[in-house]
């Protein structure tokens, strides 16, 4: 579910890095998904250090709320927004 502001942010499980991570995720419309639908998002780790090398096109993740609800699949990497270590 995403309300007015837009934005939500829900752990993540992502191939290639250990345990759960919170991901925040903006749509471009309030809505309420359904099983079944599918949905283009744009989104941002917040502790982006093990997902540095990680995340790329094809990068497989499951999104936790009490279980796993989701799926996903990167289908893009945008490099302006990774901070330098």
């Amino acid at each position: 579910m995403f309300d007015e502001s837009l934005h939500r942010r829900v752990p993540m499980q992502m191939d290639g890095v250990e345990g759960l991570s919170t991901v925040g995720m903006w749509v471009e419309s309030a809505r309420t998904f359904k099983a079944g639908d599918v949905a283009l998002v744009e989104c941002v780790v917040l502790w982006p250090d093990p997902y540095r090398k990680i995340v790329a096109p094809g990068t497989k993740f499951e999104l936790w709320d009490g279980g796993f609800f989701a799926t996903g699949t990167v289908t893009q990497r945008i490099e302006e927004g990774w901070l330098t270590a």
